[in-house]
């Protein structure tokens, strides 16, 4: 989804964020931010994608454009989750609940590596890429969910599919 510079600014307003907070966030450097809510550049596409995931991560929703105009409202957070993250192999777990249920959400190296465009060559090197680009897994995460339904045993694996468009 792409969003303007005063969706950005008022859903920063919405949650009570500095540009400092947004920046950290998204992973984006504080520039990234100033820039697009100033209007004087749009951001790449997977740093416009990393800040649409930490606003959505943290309870905004978007309105697009609908004869009403558009927009940014809270919306009803359903997906809980640790930012503990474990390995199984080359695989990264993380563990969330939606509207209640348990989930192990499986994240593969390869995609791990393709986010950043590098060969993470250690479990600590996944785990921390993972930390920092928790929005993009979540809001992922959340939208197989809602796309797919249940899942069969509670395990979701993550796809590039599943990731918005500019992701890797």
């Amino acid at each position: 989804m792409t969003i303007t510079a005063s969706q950005c600014r008022a859903a920063r307003a919405l949650l009570d964020w500095t540009q400092d907070q947004l920046a950290e966030n998204a992973q984006v450097a504080r520039a990234t931010v100033v820039d697009f809510e100033r209007n004087a550049r749009s951001p790449m596409r997977q740093n416009l994608v990393s800040i649409v995931s930490a606003l959505e991560a943290a309870g905004v929703q978007f309105i697009s454009e609908n004869g009403g105009g558009a927009g940014v409202r809270f919306r009803k957070v359903e997906l809980e989750y640790s930012k503990t993250v474990r390995h199984n192999g080359d695989d990264m777990i993380l563990s969330v609940k939606y509207r209640g249920s348990p989930y192990s959400v499986v994240i593969s190296r390869e995609i791990i590596d393709d986010i950043d465009r590098t060969n993470y060559a250690t479990v600590e090197q996944r785990v921390t890429a993972v930390q920092n680009h928790l929005p993009i897994f979540l809001r992922a995460t959340e939208e197989k969910i809602i796309g797919e339904g249940t899942m069969d045993q509670n395990r979701i694996v993550l796809a590039h599919k599943d990731f918005p468009a500019g992701t890797f």
